[in-house]
């Protein structure tokens, strides 16, 4: 899922519908560092088929560290300057350093491939080699992968005066984009430009009056859709070419607020963020209307949905059939996140997972109860789970969706503080260092 931010009519809300990464809850509450441990009734052994360990990555104490689909990335962020690593998966080796050029939050990498890497520090972004970690172009504002070759930045245009001054607390509404300075008024005009990711080359150009922001499928394709305040249009990755556009309506007398992408629809918000208000379904493919409705005020709700088409009301979680609006099945308390092409998963507190659920009915496909956590796998419809088995163990399990049995995989001999999961391999910090173990199932 992606979510179109439109600041005309509301603050600049979160950058992405989606649950924060591991590391977020570290740094905000896992402080206290639950340890992770334990029971599979008759335990694999640490040398099973479906488990087995590839080795040892060193991460500093004040470190934090990202894996990809076959990299792991260690940031030293209490070192001076910050140092950014790349590792091999497997086998375990080091690739490459590099030095932050800046003291800007966040250091993060924004995407990776084996042939780029994007590294954000603050709202500047740089463009590393894969394979050696030399720079190859920098971009003083965020890059977005479009294609495996194109990207696009966004350069908004305010009027001067306008920025916030965080030291003031002033309330009100804000407006800009992650990572960036933040204003009190909306943009005057926004520019896309397409780039050739490899080398920052300008290939082709896209403006629009006021703030627009764009949205597009999970997986990046030939096209995404510009949601602006009059306009919602599909735009080609390759060229820049308008595929279909149309306009989109001012509701009682307001435009547009913000929208996301939910499967094959871009849903366009009314209303406040995180408030009730009208909310229209357009085709991806065509921009036709599907349907609109009145959603409630969530009234405190603190309960979401991620990838799912849904209704929050006050007591509950409504989910939607996607294509016509019509409500499926509700449930009660748990986040609900999108878990492959049928199925979602229910979650509490965004950590402890409940069960997995078919989409189309709401009936339980997997008890997941007596499970402690669950870490989605990166680019695979699969969660890898965890349980306390004693005081100096975790033990995994690996369920995928549709899968009405969770695959029990095996036991990592240590405390364990977060972990991470890509095809085919786990990540977990424990108290020495970053392990990395394989898996099947």
């Amino acid at each position: 899922m992606a979510l179109i931010e439109l600041s005309l009519d509301s603050p600049a809300p979160p950058e992405a519908a989606t649950p924060p990464p591991a590391s977020f809850y570290r740094r905000a509450g896992l402080a206290l560092t639950v340890v992770l441990v334990l029971a599979l009734g008759g335990a694999a052994p640490v040398s099973s088929m479906l488990w087995s360990r590839l080795g040892g990555v060193p991460l500093p104490a004040g470190g934090d560290f990202q894996v990809t689909t076959d990299r792991i990335f260690t940031m030293d962020l209490d070192a001076s300057p910050r140092v950014l690593t790349a590792w091999q998966s497997d086998p375990v080796r080091r690739l490459w350093s590099i030095e932050a050029t800046g003291s800007g939050d966040p250091f993060l990498v924004r995407d990776a491939t084996a042939d780029l890497v994007l590294v954000q520090q603050g709202s500047s972004i740089s463009v590393l080699d894969g394979r050696t970690g030399n720079l190859r172009w920098t971009s003083d504002v965020p890059v977005q992968r479009l294609t495996g070759t194109v990207g696009v930045v966004r350069k908004e245009t305010f009027r001067p005066g306008t920025e916030y001054d965080p030291e003031s607390g002033d309330p009100g509404r804000l407006y800009g984009v992650f990572g960036d300075s933040l204003h009190t008024e909306p943009a005057l005009s926004t520019e896309l430009r397409g780039v050739e990711l490899a080398t920052g080359r300008p290939l082709w150009s896209f403006k629009v009056p006021g703030s627009a922001f764009t949205a597009w499928p999970d997986e990046p394709g030939s096209a995404f859709a510009v949601l602006s305040a009059q306009k919602l249009t599909l735009i080609s990755a390759e060229t820049g070419r308008v595929v279909r556009e149309r306009t989109v309506p001012r509701i009682d007398g307001q435009g547009p607020a913000m929208g996301e992408v939910v499967d094959n629809m871009v849903m366009v918000h009314y209303g406040a963020f995180g408030a009730g208000g009208k909310v229209v379904a357009y085709a991806l493919d065509t921009l036709d209307e599907r349907w609109h409705q009145d959603q409630p005020d969530p009234s405190g709700n603190p309960a979401a949905c991620y990838g799912v088409s849904c209704t929050v009301t006050r007591d509950n979680l409504v989910v939607l059939d996607v294509d016509t609006g019509e409500p499926k099945w509700q449930a009660s308390g748990p986040d609900i996140l999108s878990f492959g092409p049928a199925s979602v998963l229910e979650v509490r507190n965004l950590t402890t997972p409940v069960r997995s659920v078919s989409l189309g009915t709401g009936q339980t496909v997997a008890d997941l109860d007596g499970w402690r956590d669950y870490y989605q796998v990166r680019g695979e419809p699969a969660v890898l789970l965890s349980r306390p088995q004693d005081t100096r163990t975790t033990a995994f399990g690996v369920l995928r969706a549709g899968r009405t049995a969770v695959q029990p995989l095996g036991v990592l001999p240590a405390n364990v503080l977060q972990c991470q999961a890509a095809p085919g391999t786990v990540v977990c910090q424990t108290f020495e260092q970053l392990e990395v173990w394989s898996y099947r199932g």
